[in-house]
């Protein structure tokens, strides 16, 4: 893979039962959803959600992108030529943040942030590496629908 990591937006979820864990990996033409554990309530309970997310952002640290793909339980590929939108929702005092990256033929995938999360220099960041490509991002105040 020569896709270059830019931005690597640690320790999301998605779905409901049960709940998936996936990092957000925007490389220099691509954005890679990483599904890499499923979390149960009883995982939930005891923290390890925490222990997992960790795990992995260091091995996409120490061993790179394509080392932890690899061992990713699905990974959701998304060009920047096919993608039209990328929405940052700030999550409000009540919510956590949401991002969601709209293809402009399929549908949206949607991810809610659990890590650390900083919204302004990761939109900045964000717009960075999708320049050149006809891809709007928007930060926006609130958790979103």
């Amino acid at each position: 893979m020569t896709d270059e990591l830019r931005v690597h937006l640690h320790y999301t979820m998605r779905g409901s039962y049960p709940l998936r864990l996936v990092d957000v990996l925007f490389c220099t033409e691509r954005a890679y959803f990483v599904e890499y554990d499923y979390l149960t309530p009883v995982d939930l309970l005891f923290g390890s959600p925490d222990q997992r997310a960790a795990a992995f952002a260091s091995q996409v640290v120490e061993e790179g992108v394509p080392a932890a793909i690899e061992t990713a339980e699905q990974v959701e590929t998304q060009s920047y030529d096919t993608l039209d939108s990328v929405d940052i929702h700030t999550g409000g005092r009540v919510g956590r943040p949401k991002i969601t990256a709209q293809p402009r033929a399929d549908s949206a995938t949607t991810v809610r942030v659990h890590g650390q999360f900083d919204p302004e220099p990761f939109t900045q960041a964000l717009r960075s590496t999708v320049d050149g490509h006809d891809v709007t991002v928007r930060q926006r105040d609130g958790f979103g629908f």
